[in-house]
């Protein structure tokens, strides 16, 4: 009874796959699997090139028994389990048919076809592009079946029903493209990546302060095509705009022409690495200044005519102490923690007084704080944090910080002690040496009158009377 219901059970299965055809598509060096789905418990496994019966690959059954075409053109190619045979590294001479002979013990055998189809996918142009280049895309058979083809670009977009793609590059046409080739309903998805050069997508918001270095990023994407673009680049600006005002002013420019990089604006310290190597055209200064905070600007010109642009807003976050970092206690200070301009709306204040500040504890959240007496305890750093608020279920992520060193003294210090002492020491040494000096003229002056005062019958001067 149990044989005679796998008998009726692969003629189910004989029914549905005889004569069955399916057709798979790829590209040279894919691999691909030759899926039969379904086998009855008792099964014979055979696989053939181009006809049944033809050049057999491999053999499988339900006892254990395996066996793959141990030539030099399959070997390490091939593998296979009972529902699927597996080719690794498709070669053009794969492009071929496929046979697949199942049978029971019966002896009723049925068999499936799997043709493969050659798909190639390429572009005309050599890689990278820059932006305003000519790109064209080319998805085609090596068949007379028609399925239908388009593309999909980089952003998921797809394109109108059509093998061929012609168009001028932009940056958003970096990245993969996917043809699709549709047929009976299934989609086959080859990709074909695409480097256009453009800046990559960093944040155009830097924070920074006082206390960090400033970079200003620049960069190109994909940098690794540096030298083949650089033929392509007629020049390089970098512009500045400070936050205060709306006068543009051109910091560095070089032409690739003569390749000399002019400084134009010295005193504000920035410098630009070579960019030839890695596509960087990045600003640096060892260390940020409040009148650093503005808008910079890199552009590259292309021999086409096309302007590649970036734009990065840089705010510097520095502390203002009120009236200045060293006080006696008792005395009355503000600190202004600020980038010179109200703040973005999810972008947060967050201070972070010294562990032995009574002020450790609480939360300070305003940019202006005011401390009516300080005391020695709120001796030490003073960290300004800006962050972005987080949403639900994310933690608050830091832009920037600015530290500043408070030094808060007592009333009385022991140099203040030691001074007030020192003073009144030497205040009495002065008096000890004007008594000692007036002494002194006291002496002198009786010691002449004496001197003149000697002669015992002096004779008065002039004429008297006998």
């Amino acid at each position: 009874m149990k044989d005679l219901l796998q008998f009726f059970t692969f003629l189910i299965i004989a029914y549905k796959t005889m004569g069955a055809v399916e057709v798979i598509y790829a590209r040279v060096g894919d691999n691909i699997d030759l899926n039969l789905k379904q086998l009855p418990q008792t099964f014979y496994v055979r696989w053939f090139l181009d006809k049944d019966n033809g050049h057999e690959l491999a053999s499988i059954n339900h006892v254990g028994g395996k066996s793959i075409d141990p030539g030099d053109i399959w070997s390490g190619r091939l593998s296979i389990t009972p529902n699927i045979l597996t080719i690794k590294n498709i070669r053009d001479e794969d492009f071929r048919t496929f046979v697949c002979r199942m049978s029971d013990n019966s002896n009723t055998h049925n068999s499936k076809k799997f043709i493969l189809i050659k798909v190639n996918v390429s572009m005309n142009e050599a890689q990278p592009l820059v932006p305003g280049d000519d790109l064209s895309l080319n998805c085609n058979l090596t068949t007379e079946w028609k399925p239908a083809i388009y593309w999909k670009n980089p952003t998921g977009r797809n394109l109108s029903i059509s093998s061929l793609v012609r168009k001028k590059a932009e940056s958003q046409d970096n990245g993969e493209w996917t043809c699709v080739v549709t047929n009976n309903g299934k989609q086959n998805m080859f990709r074909f990546s695409v480097s256009v050069v453009d800046f990559s997508s960093t944040s155009k918001s830097l924070y920074t302060s006082t206390n960090l270095p400033l970079t200003v990023p620049f960069v190109i994407s994909p940098n690794d095509f540096m030298k083949q673009i650089l033929s392509k680049i007629e020049n390089v600006e970098w512009v500045f705009i400070p936050k205060t005002s709306f006068i543009q002013k051109t910091i560095f420019s070089i032409s690739l022409r003569n390749g000399q990089l002019k400084n134009l604006d010295p005193h504000r310290g920035l410098r630009c690495e070579n960019f030839t190597t890695h596509g960087n055209f990045s600003l640096h200064k060892k260390l940020s200044r409040e009148e650093d905070r503005g808008t910079y600007n890199c552009s590259i010109t292309f021999n086409n005519g096309f302007i590649l642009s970036r734009t990065v807003h840089v705010e510097v976050l520095q502390i203002i102490p009120s009236p200045a970092t060293e006080l006696i206690s008792g005395y009355h200070l503000n600190l202004s923690c600020s980038t010179g301009g109200p703040l973005d709306t999810n972008v947060k204040v967050k201070w972070f007084p010294p562990k032995t500040s009574s002020l450790a504890n609480t939360k300070l959240t305003s940019g202006h704080l005011i401390i009516q007496k300080v005391s020695t305890e709120d001796s030490g750093r003073w960290r300004c944090e800006l962050g972005l608020e987080p949403g639900p279920g994310q933690n608050r992520s830091t832009l920037t910080s600015a530290v500043i060193a408070l030094k808060i003294e007592p009333v009385l210090t022991v140099w203040m002690l030691v001074t007030i002492c020192g003073a009144a020491v030497i205040l009495i040494l002065l008096l000890i040496l004007a008594f000692i000096l007036f002494r002194r003229r006291q002496r002198k002056m009786r010691q002449l009158r004496h001197r003149l005062c000697q002669c015992k019958n002096p004779k008065p001067k002039g004429f008297y009377k006998a």
